[in-house]
C-alpha cells in the first residue's frame, strides 16, 4: 500500500499489539518503547487507549503490559466467519490439477455426509454421490474421518437416529465394528472406504480442524477400487497428500496444533 495511506498512529498500534503478542506473560514499558522504538510518553498514551477498549491489560504489582480479552472476542468472531468452502476450494483445484485425481470437500450435516464442492475426473464422479446429497457416516470414508472422535455417546445417539445401513457385503453394520473402526481412524489419522458404501470405490479422507482443535470438515479423495489395489505406492502417496493439505487447511481455519 502506498505509504501516503498509512496513518502513523494507527501504525504505530498496530506495531505495540503485534510486539505484545510476543509477551503473553506482560513486558514493562521500558522494554516495549526498545523494541518497538516508540517514545516512552507516546507509548503509554497508546497502551492507555488501548487498555481503555480492552484491547491490552495492565498488571500493576509488575508494571507489565499484555494483550487484552477483547482480542480474543474479535478473534473468534473473525474465525466463526470464515467459509470452509472458500477456503478449501481452492486447494481442490490445485490438488487435482497436480495429482489427476479427484477431490473433495464434505461436511457433517444431520449426521449425514454432505458433500459441498469438488474438483474431479468425470470418471470418478460417476460414482461418488453428487453435491448437496447425502451419504451415511458409518461406511465412508469422509464420515469416519468427521466422526472419529466422537465421545461414545454421541456415537450410540447417531447410531440411534441413523442406523448402521448395509450397502454392501463390506459395510459396517455393527456398534463394535464401528467403534473399532473409529479407533483405527484416530490411530492413523485418516479414514479408508474401500467398497463399504459403494463396491468400485475407493476413498481416503482426513478431518480438516477450526481455531478450537473441532473436526468440522473432511478433505477426501477417490479412486477405482481395482486402482487402489495396483497401486499401493499412489494410495501411500495420495493419504500423504491429503495429512499434509489437511493440516494446511486447517490452520487456515485458525488451528494452532499438531498434525
Amino acid at each position: 500500500m502506498a505509504p501516503n495511506y498509512i496513518v502513523p498512529a494507527v501504525d504505530r498500534t498496530v506495531k505495540v499489539l503485534q510486539s505484545l503478542v510476543h509477551h503473553p506473560s506482560g513486558i514493562s514499558l521500558a522494554k516495549l518503547a526498545v523494541e518497538t522504538e516508540i517514545p516512552k510518553s507516546s507509548l503509554f498514551r497508546i497502551l492507555m487507549t488501548l487498555r481503555h477498549h480492552s484491547l491490552v491489560t495492565v498488571d500493576s504489582e509488575r508494571e507489565t503490559f499484555c494483550l487484552g480479552i477483547k482480542l480474543v472476542e474479535w478473534g473468534s468472531a473473525t474465525l466463526e466467519r470464515l467459509d470452509v468452502k472458500a477456503v478449501v476450494h481452492p486447494y481442490l483445484v490445485r490438488l487435482a490439477a497436480q495429482t489427476g485425481q479427484s477431490f473433495y470437500l464434505a461436511l457433517l450435516n444431520d449426521a449425514e455426509v454432505l458433500l459441498v464442492d469438488r474438483a474431479d475426473t468425470p470418471d470418478i464422479w460417476q460414482i461418488v454421490t453428487r453435491l448437496g446429497l447425502r451419504s451415511p457416516v458409518h461406511c465412508t470414508a469422509s464420515g469416519l474421518s468427521m466422526i472419529a472422535e466422537l465421545p461414545d455417546q454421541e456415537i450410540n445417539e447417531l447410531i440411534e437416529a441413523k442406523g448402521l445401513a448395509r450397502f454392501t457385503p463390506k459395510t459396517i453394520t455393527t456398534e463394535k465394528a464401528l467403534k473399532k473402526k473409529l479407533a483405527e481412524v484416530r490411530r492413523l489419522g485418516y479414514a479408508v472406504a474401500d467398497g463399504d458404501f459403494k463396491p468400485d470405490l475407493y476413498a481416503l479422507a482426513v478431518g480438516i480442524r477450526d481455531y478450537q482443535g473441532k473436526i468440522v470438515a473432511s478433505l477426501m479423495t477417490a479412486l477405482h477400487s481395482a486402482s487402489a489395489r495396483k497401486s499401493k505406492k499412489l494410495v501411500a502417496s495420495l493419504i500423504k497428500i491429503l495429512q499434509d493439505e489437511g493440516y494446511d487447511i486447517s490452520k487456515r481455519l485458525g488451528y494452532r496444533g499438531d498434525m
